[in-house]
């Protein structure tokens, strides 16, 4: 499989849905990804079983806030100069590169690095949806290490950060991150292809195309389209009505109502938001939780929709996704659950199906 200039805005459609309303917002990354496409080739989609077992894998994507991120003008050197950092710290030449983060904007960068460095990207992340904290990975729940972290700005200056543990590689990171200005390139958690076959989340490229192509060819209908595609459900068509956001402690929290219309008509919807929307209500009634997704579209385009591009008045689809098996799990909910963000409930899967 090749992501190149017929399908790339079909994959950041589809990486844009799966950020459950966070992850930045794809089209920065989508302008350079195509542009470096047209200029450098495609890029080769391989699943991990498909490389020499030792190959050398690097995770990689934005580190930082994505609305700083949405002001900056790459200069695509970003990639060379992880994988050479990454190389000389490793000794082991790189083979492959992965997203980390399938969602929004970190879905599409390393596309763009892969074009420009003639490097297969694997069909793989770390997170399966968009989450706010680099120990919030798949890899960190199968005992890899985040260390060494290589940090760029592509302007030649790197940071490489060996950190004791994987929480300590998430602060030191975000202090380094801020020293380049709020937001750079970074490449951790790398591992050889026979660990990224166990650990990441497998396939999450080819859903994200998948679900992006899906998307292109509907002329309405998209929540319900989308819940088929995916074995969601969803939760609510209707007007946002009330909506409310503060920033502090490096995130984006406050919640949004939607009061449905049409058939859901006399029914309101509380979203709680933290970057990402987290959690669904409806009569104080939790309907779905974090991990699994929630994604929001609007129904005039079926184009989904950032926490911070809501606003009072839009009509908007909110839809329930599986999110992926592992984070489902005793030891994912820990990391990843509503409780790691601070909403004192349990999990509630929106969906009884698995994440395919």
């Amino acid at each position: 499989m090749l992501l190149d200039t017929a399908n790339i805005e079909a994959f950041a459609l589809g990486c844009a849905i799966l950020g459950a309303g966070g992850g930045g917002d794809p089209g920065i990354g989508l302008v350079m990804a195509r542009h470096a496409i047209a200029e450098s080739g495609p890029v080769e989609i391989i699943d991990p079983d498909a490389l020499d077992p030792e190959a050398l894998i690097m995770p990689c994507g934005l580190i930082g806030s994505p609305t700083v991120a949405q002001e900056r003008v790459w200069s695509g050197e970003e990639g060379a100069q992880l994988v050479a950092a990454v190389e000389g710290s490793t000794h082991s030449p790189v083979s492959a590169l992965m997203c980390y983060e399938i969602a929004g904007v970190n879905g599409l960068l390393p596309v763009m690095w892969a074009s420009r460095q003639g490097k297969p990207l694997l069909d793989a992340d770390g997170m399966g949806r968009a989450f706010p904290e680099m120990q919030q990975q798949a890899m960190h729940i199968a005992g890899i290490a985040a260390s060494p972290a290589l940090l760029t700005d592509g302007r030649g200056n790197v940071i490489v950060v060996n950190a004791a543990g994987n929480r300590d590689a998430e602060r030191l990171v975000r202090s380094c991150a801020a020293t380049f200005g709020g937001t750079c390139a970074g490449a951790l958690y790398t591992m050889t292809a026979r660990s990224a076959a166990k650990a990441a989340i497998r396939g999450s490229v080819s859903k994200a195309l998948r679900i992006g192509q899906m998307m292109t060819k509907r002329r309405s209908g998209w929540p319900e389209a989308l819940a088929d595609e995916t074995a969601g459900r969803v939760l609510i068509e209707g007007r946002v009505t009330e909506i409310e956001r503060r920033t502090g402690a490096g995130f984006s929290r406050g919640h949004a109502v939607v009061d449905g219309t049409g058939a859901c008509s006399g029914r309101r919807l509380r979203l709680e938001l933290q970057n990402e929307v987290l959690v669904a209500l409806e009569d104080g009634e939790v309907l779905v939780t974090v991990p699994d997704i929630i994604a929001m579209l609007t129904l005039a385009d079926g184009h989904p929709v950032g926490t911070e591009r809501l606003h009072h008045g839009q009509r908007v689809g909110v839809v329930a996704l599986p999110g992926p098996d592992v984070w489902r799990t005793e030891e994912g909910l820990q990391v990843v659950g509503p409780r790691s963000f601070g909403y004192d409930v349990d999990y509630v899967r929106g969906v009884t199906g698995a994440d395919h």
